[in-house]
């Protein structure tokens, strides 16, 4: 009797439920090899990481640090219980204050006023747009002993500058004073990021612009238009004075050789003449009237060449005769 026939009082014969066999142990243990190679996937990819270039990782176990990788490569960590902290240490970060770049490079950009306006050392209104650039110095400082370390930054980093601009005139903030305000800024800062424990390091303040207020503007520009001039009338000064100084002194120094040159010559020459004088002093003394008749006929050779005429006298003063001294009567050319 099959189960579509009916008994004989009319009613359909119960049906029989045969058992459903268990899974079999080759299946269970598939299903248990597929799970654990699913947690050992997850695990995987929880644990080990990639640290590139420039980059450190801060390992925190249950929320407490542990340690910091440094080392760029393939890494691992404890699953679960260790967490990974990846920070770029290369990077030069940029805070503006005074403007936004609209992007990255770009030369477009929005004014924030309220930045910009300050006041200096002599109670006058300046509108200064200047930046800072900076770098991780210690990740673990930076990723934990402040909460939104860019965040304090700009606010120390306004507080710094403002108190700085406020102990200098406009004039100087304007003019040749922007080099030691950038350098004063940068050192008064990083003492307060230091003093807060940011783990950054401030590697350069740039003051970008800084114009007085359009009331005074132009005022302003007269003053460093002036100031330009100056600067430009002392390089001509120097590049005159860089021109003729070597020729001055050059002319000065051939002076002194030839006084030196005269000089010499003249002590020489009174030398000899001395000596000469001496010289004839000594004969003089043994033979007078040789040494005098020598020079009497020295001072005629040396006088009568330049005479031209010649007039003798006698003794009672009466001129005796003339003799013409000229070419001719000497028989020059003949």
């Amino acid at each position: 009797m099959n189960e579509n026939q009916w008994n004989d009082e009319g009613k359909q014969p119960p049906i029989e439920m045969k058992p459903v066999k268990p899974p079999t142990r080759k299946l269970r243990t598939y299903v248990s090899v597929v799970i654990a190679l699913i947690l050992l996937l997850i695990l995987s990819f929880d644990s080990i990481y990639m640290l590139n270039t420039g980059q450190e990782a801060v390992i925190t176990r249950f929320g407490s640090y542990k340690n910091t990788v440094t080392t760029a490569g393939l890494q691992f960590k404890l699953p679960i219980i260790e967490a990974r902290h990846i920070v770029n240490v290369s990077a030069i970060r940029r805070l503006e204050f005074g403007f936004r770049s609209t992007s990255p490079g770009a030369d477009t950009y929005t004014v924030v006023h309220n930045e910009a306006s300050m006041l200096t050392g002599d109670e006058n209104l300046v509108l200064a747009d200047w930046a800072i650039m900076y770098q991780v110095r210690n990740s673990y400082n930076y990723l934990f002993k402040v909460n939104d370390p860019e965040r304090v930054l700009r606010i120390i980093s306004e507080s710094a500058y403002r108190r700085v601009v406020a102990s200098h005139p406009l004039e100087a903030i304007l003019t040749d004073r922007k080099a030691a305000i950038q350098n004063e800024v940068q050192m008064d800062l990083q003492l307060i990021a230091d003093k807060y424990e940011l783990g950054i390091i401030i590697l350069a303040v740039e003051l970008q612009d800084a114009q007085p207020p359009d009331q005074v503007k132009a005022a302003f520009l007269d003053v460093s238009a002036a100031r330009e001039d100056k600067s430009a009338t002392i390089n001509e000064a120097s590049k005159y004075e860089n021109e003729h100084l070597p020729i001055a002194r050059g002319e000065a120094a051939r002076l002194i050789n030839d006084a030196e040159a005269y000089k010499a010559r003249r002590i020489n020459e009174a030398e000899g003449t001395v000596a000469r004088y001496l010289a004839i002093e000594a004969e003089y003394r043994v033979r007078p009237d040789i040494v005098h008749t020598r020079m009497y006929l020295e001072m005629l050779r040396d006088v009568l060449p330049g005479v031209k005429h010649i007039y003798i006298v006698d003794e009672n003063s009466n001129t005796l005769q003339f003799l013409p001294l000229n070419d001719a009567a000497m028989g020059v050319g003949r």
